[in-house]
């Protein structure tokens, strides 16, 4: 009798281990490319020169959802990444508002950490963004400060052109004459 056991054991055990095989052969033949592209978007290094905006998932102190789709224009695009509690980054974001005229057809967006999305109101206080249509201000939900950061210091700006490709990082306080070139 044990004997049975241990040999109809070993046969349901064949056949789950031969049916896992054949499923994962299957999940791997159905996804084709997808998995090639997602391991070689796992390899890129967004902090180079050149390479593409990472995806973005940005979350306002309102509630409002922005994607990269959101920022598609003509013009460049400046992310600064920040710490709503930061002297420096409200100091940045000063030198920004004053020359808010500069960026015709440039879009300006703020990021911040997840976890600092109860400070936005405070940095409002401060700074006054809202007041500036043009300035989108947000904590990231797609890991964009993960992949992007230098970890130089804050605030950092990271310029990209109108086809989203980098063209160039500042780390700290920037002045405009600086970042003027960069942005159209």
């Amino acid at each position: 009798m044990l004997r049975k056991l241990l040999v109809i054991a070993l046969l349901f055990g064949t056949v789950a281990v031969t049916y896992a095989q054949k499923k994962d052969k299957k999940k791997k033949k159905n996804k084709g490319n997808t998995e090639q592209v997602a391991t070689d978007t796992a390899k890129i290094d967004y902090k180079e020169i050149g390479t593409p905006l990472p995806p973005l998932k940005i979350t306002t102190r309102t509630g409002e959802k922005f994607t990269e789709e959101d920022f598609k224009s003509d013009g460049s695009l400046l992310i600064m990444m920040f710490n709503p509690t930061c002297d420096h980054c409200q100091e940045e974001t000063t030198i920004l508002q004053k020359n808010i005229d500069k960026f015709k057809k440039s879009k300006i967006l703020l990021v911040a950490a997840p976890s600092m999305i109860d400070y936005l109101e405070f940095y409002n206080n401060v700074t006054r963004y809202s007041k500036y249509p043009q300035m989108v201000v947000g904590v990231d939900s797609a890991g964009f400060i993960d992949k992007t950061f230098t970890y130089a210091s804050l605030p950092q700006i990271n310029i990209y052109d109108k086809d989203r490709k980098l063209v160039k990082i500042f780390a700290g306080v920037t002045a405009f004459d600086a970042i003027e070139p960069y942005i159209k």
